[in-house]
């Protein structure tokens, strides 16, 4: 499985969606560096917590929504914040 680095997850919003800082090879001048909506998004673990949703902010760095799957405890959610994630 090819794994790229998504970035850091910056914070939380509404409770089950994540915002991350793209990692530094990516940005909108470079298109086929940004992840596809609907992508996969792994934790350091290579668990499946989310889906690429939308891709927003400045044009050089942008930040990535990510919605978590349902089935994800809320009580995991939190530990993800600073921490890197990975796109499938």
């Amino acid at each position: 499985m090819h794994m790229k680095r998504l970035g850091v997850v910056s914070h939380l919003i509404g409770g089950r969606k994540l915002i991350v800082k793209g990692s530094e090879s990516m940005s909108f001048c470079n298109i086929k560096d940004l992840p596809r909506k609907g992508s996969a998004v792994l934790d350091k673990k290579v668990a499946k917590i989310g889906k690429v949703s939308d891709i927003i902010g400045p044009t050089a760095h942008p930040y990535v929504v990510v919605k978590i799957f349902s089935d994800v405890p809320d009580s995991k959610i939190k530990s993800w914040i600073r921490e890197k994630v990975y796109v499938k």
